[in-house]
Order: C-alpha cells, then structure tokens, then sequence
C-alpha cells in the first residue's frame, strides 16, 4: 500500500472531522441517528451535519451544503436516497474530503438501475481522490476514539476496546446488530465493505495489517472482489497477525442469496478454501467461531507448542474436552512428576489430566485458595503450552472473588488459556464471563470453541516460527 492509500484509509477510522448528509429528524432520521451514536460514544472530532431544512441539530450547526463548511472535512457519511448520492460525492470530491461512507440502499444489490449509479460511483472514485466504503453499508468503528458511522439505534454506549478488529460483508456483524457491550469483545476497529464498489478486502487487509492497535483481524466474506490482489494482501497480513477468515455463501443457495443481499457473484467454495490455505489465513466454521475465536489471540501471545491441560470442576466436562482437544490437534499432555506430585497433596483421587477439581473443591475449608493452588501448579508446569479451565457458576459460587483470584493469578501466567463457564442461572453463567473477560481472559459459549480457539492458535503458532 502507497503511504498515500494508507493516509486516505486512515479518515475511514480516524478522521478529525465528518460531515453527516441525511434526515436529522428527531430520532427517525438516519443522519440524527448517525450524529448521536458519535456524540454518544464520545467522538471527539469536529461533526458537521448537512441539510437545507435544518439549522441545528444536538447542540450542532447545521450547514445547507457541504461548501458552506469552511473548515476541511476528512470523512462523509451518506444517508440520502439513491438518486441524490453521486451529486453528494461530487461535492465531497470538491471539497477535497478523503473518505465516504454510503450507508444508503438500493444500489447493484437491488436492480439495473441502482448498479448504474454504483457505477456512478465508482467512476466518481476513480477520477478524484476520494474513496468510498458502500454503497448498502453502516460503515466503520473505531474504539479508540469513539468513531462509529452507524445510523441506527444501538442500546448501549461502550464497547470494549482492544486488539480485534471484525470486517464484514454485512451490516450484521455491526455495534446495531449484535451485544457487543456485554460480550466485551476486545475491539479494536469495525467495518461492514456493503457493496465494495471501491474499498474492499484486500484494501482493508492492507490497513489493518499496519495498524498498531489491531493483533488480530477476523473477516467475514460473501465473495472476494480481486483474487489475485487478495491473495496478495492475505500473505502479507498473515505474516505479520492472525487472519481468521469466515465465508458463506458456500451452498448454491447462500450464493444465490449472497448476489440479491450485496450483489456478490458465485464462486467454487473449494477455490476460496484453497486460496486461504495459501494465503496463510485461517478459516473459521461458523458464525460463533467468526467472534469467539479471535479471542485467543487478543489477550496474550499463541502457545509454544500444542500441549494443553484440561482443568475443570466437572469430570464430564473435562472428559468431553479431552474429545475436543484431540479434535483440534492438540496433545492432552501428561504433566510432570513434580507437578502430580503436588496435585496429590490436593487431590488424592485425581492427580493426571484433565485435573478433576471438584470432588476437592466440594469439600474444602477455602475452596477458592484450593482452585487457586490447583490452578498455579498446572499452569506452571513446564510440559504445559496453553490451557482450557472449565468452571461452576453457581447461587453460592463467589464470582468476584473468583474473578479476582484470576487476575491476580494469570499476572505470573505468560500461557494462553481459555475459559468455559456452566451453571444453572444463566445470569451468573453470563455475568462470570464479563468478570472474566474483563480481566484479559477469554470466555466461551461452549467446551468444543474453548478448546478449539487454543487449537487454532497452536496451529498459527507452528506456522509462523521462525
């Protein structure tokens, strides 16, 4: 990427200034909504919203036109009808601002005539410097300054930040659409491609892979607009952070529905997953694994090797994460003696692995320096890479201090480890995981993604070494 193209990227996600063109109506228009999502999580650039029938909007001048702002605008987000969109652009060319954003609908993904003013578009791009990200699209968000281009109402005011940053050819995986306050995702930026009539993936590749505040990229792809550019922009990512890459449209159906949603075009699903493989890029199954597993990577760094321990308060649980982790190439490794030798002292009828702690646990005086002593001895154990700890959340289960107990332990831990969280209330269930989270420790909604996540870090891990 040119220095150039990377500085233009950059006003997509931290732009100094942003004009807003759309309906300020009181909480139905999409510019109103726009301009209040920033406000609310606290962007701190300057916000200039424009439209004629308007002369103040949240405390905010508004302008009739984009000329009448004196100031320099870096970044446009559009919310107007279809029709109005390229004489908006051109005026933004004009003006000399870096980056759109095209939240408005019915483009190519709707008929002949919404993909004749996409191409409107794009030829606009191409022959002034402006770059566009859209149509169909809600656009970016950036945690570190609050910037998000959303328009639509979101239920809440912060978002974790961290080293995540989550792309998408849908505006489902957005702040909108998904709970990503109570989740605690570590995010580090967002962006939904829309229709990729100029931005794409290969351009964000290329952006994210020099982004300091970004470790690990996850992206969720219909199709891929420029192979070869692709392919190129993937090695180059993969080689610097983890690049966790999810693809539907796979069947002939989901292809079929991927050309009416965003006017993608059909391709041989085994091409991609070569492609990727070539790449060096990491494919994820599902949906959950798109957001769950880029978790491993955010926190600490890939384990050595692919040696884990299974730690859990259920024998069951810890038999069944066994299955999973032999699934996802791992070794359930036996632990040293000196570490068996320190486990029996604590637990008489079970000192190999996975660690049964909950026969122990039931009947200890201070179950929670017990769990405490359990968890210290494995982790340290010199024939361990990374660990899943399986845990009870219970009415009686103390979730502070077993949150605390973490912290203060994973501060002597350089290890990954992964966390699944059961019990019979789910609020406590989903509370121990935000406790956890917050404190740097990835949790799962389930022992199979727990597992597999320490997977594929081990296999990221196995392919980079120098």
């Amino acid at each position: 990427m040119k220095p150039r193209d990377k500085d233009v990227l950059s006003a997509f996600f931290e732009p100094g200034s942003v004009a807003v063109f759309g309906s300020l109506k009181d909480m139905a228009g999409l510019g109103y909504g726009a301009i209040k999502n920033m406000l609310s999580f606290g962007f701190k650039g300057s916000i200039y919203p424009v439209n004629p029938g308007y002369e103040e909007v949240l405390g905010l001048k508004a302008y009739p036109y984009l000329s009448e702002v004196a100031a320099p605008v870096e970044l446009a987000v559009v919310i107007t009808p279809p029709a109005t969109v390229p004489e908006i652009i051109e005026q933004c060319a004009l003006k000399g601002v870096k980056a759109a954003v095209v939240v408005s609908e019915n483009f190519a993904e709707a008929n002949e005539q919404g993909a004749q003013l996409q191409q409107h578009l794009v030829d606009i791009a191409r022959r002034s410097s402006i770059r566009i990200i859209g149509p169909n699209t809600v656009g970016t968000l950036n945690t570190a300054n609050g910037l998000l281009t959303i328009p639509y109402m979101i239920g809440y005011e912060n978002i974790h930040r961290g080293g995540i940053a989550y792309c998408s050819q849908s505006g489902l995986a957005a702040a909108q659409c998904q709970p990503l306050e109570e989740r605690a995702y570590p995010i580090s930026k967002m962006c939904d491609f829309g229709n990729k009539c100029d931005v794409n993936e290969a351009d964000m590749l290329n952006y994210l892979r020099d982004d300091p505040e970004t470790k690990v990229i996850a992206m969720h792809l219909e199709d891929v607009k420029d192979g070869r550019r692709f392919m190129e922009a993937a090695r180059r990512a993969s080689a610097c952070k983890p690049l966790l890459l999810y693809k539907t449209g796979r069947s002939e159906a989901g292809a079929r529905a991927s050309a009416s949603h965003t006017g993608s075009l059909m391709g041989d699903d085994r091409v991609y997953d070569s492609a990727f493989k070539q790449a060096g890029a990491i494919r994820v199954d599902t949906w959950q694994e798109f957001w769950d597993i880029p978790k491993v990577f955010a926190y600490r760094e890939p384990p050595r090797g692919n040696r884990i321990a299974i730690i859990s308060h259920s024998g069951g649980a810890g038999v069944a994460a066994a299955d999973a982790a032999v699934e996802a190439g791992l070794d359930v490794t036996e632990l040293s003696p000196e570490t068996i030798e320190k486990l029996i002292s604590l637990l008489p009828r079970n000192s190999g692995n996975p660690v049964d702690m909950g026969p122990v646990l039931a009947a200890s005086a201070d179950p929670l320096s017990t769990q405490e002593e359990i968890l210290a001895a494995v982790l340290a154990d010199a024939r361990v890479d990374c660990a899943t700890i399986i845990l009870y959340a219970g009415v009686m289960a103390p979730m502070q201090p077993l949150a605390d107990m973490f912290e203060r332990l994973m501060q002597h831990v350089s290890k990954p480890v992964t966390i699944w969280v059961y019990g019979t209330k789910l609020f406590l269930v989903e509370e121990t995981s935000r406790q956890l989270e917050a404190r740097g420790l990835p949790t799962y909604i389930d022992i199979e993604t727990a597992v597999k996540a320490l997977g594929v870090a081990a296999g990221y891990a196995g392919r980079v070494k120098p």
